[in-house]
């Protein structure tokens, strides 16, 4: 018999790999255990208060843009996105602000991560609502999001910095 080379009529979507089985049947739908979420935070807390300093490095950049990244990706699945994207795409901005100062040799702050003027409120609301964010998800929710994210890093869907002219977050009209 013969093979047939007809293609298909739909895209291949591949399942969502299970790393661990069963802490996802036994507690994946309980909300995060406190110390797990006070390690969270002060990780990036942390990284917040050096960055505020002035003595923030790329390591602390990182922290804090990833933090916003998972907030992104919970907004995104939640079903009133609209009402946090806002604050979310508003503090990846300042971090966006933060990575351009940084690179661009004309800039007072070239080659310092720290924070310019408008950069630090909107962090601060960015902050205070992935606050708020983990204390109502899940433990399924949360790995998740973070996974999501890894993913759109890892297929090259980022802003990619540059010294002027980073396109900024916006929502779609």
């Amino acid at each position: 018999m013969a093979k047939t080379t007809k293609k298909r009529d739909k895209a291949y979507k591949p399942r969502e790999a299970r790393r661990d089985v069963l802490a996802l049947i036994f507690e994946g739908d309980q909300p995060l255990p406190d110390h797990q979420r006070a390690t969270i935070l002060m990780s990036l807390h942390g990284s917040v208060r050096s960055m505020a300093r002035g003595t923030g490095c790329a390591q602390d950049w990182h922290t804090i843009v990833n933090a916003l990244n998972t907030s992104q990706m919970l907004c995104e699945n939640a079903g009133n996105k609209e009402i946090g994207l806002e604050v979310v795409y508003a503090a990846q901005n300042a971090m966006i602000n933060v990575a351009e100062a940084c690179k661009n040799p004309n800039s007072p702050r070239h080659g310092k991560l720290g924070f310019g003027p408008g950069d630090l409120p909107a962090l601060n609301e960015g902050i205070a609502f992935y606050e708020t964010l983990l204390e109502g998800v899940t433990k399924r929710q949360y790995t998740r999001a973070i996974q999501e994210a890894v993913r759109r890093l890892e297929m090259g869907a980022v802003v990619k910095v540059q010294k002027e002219g980073t396109k900024r977050f916006a929502l779609a009209a």
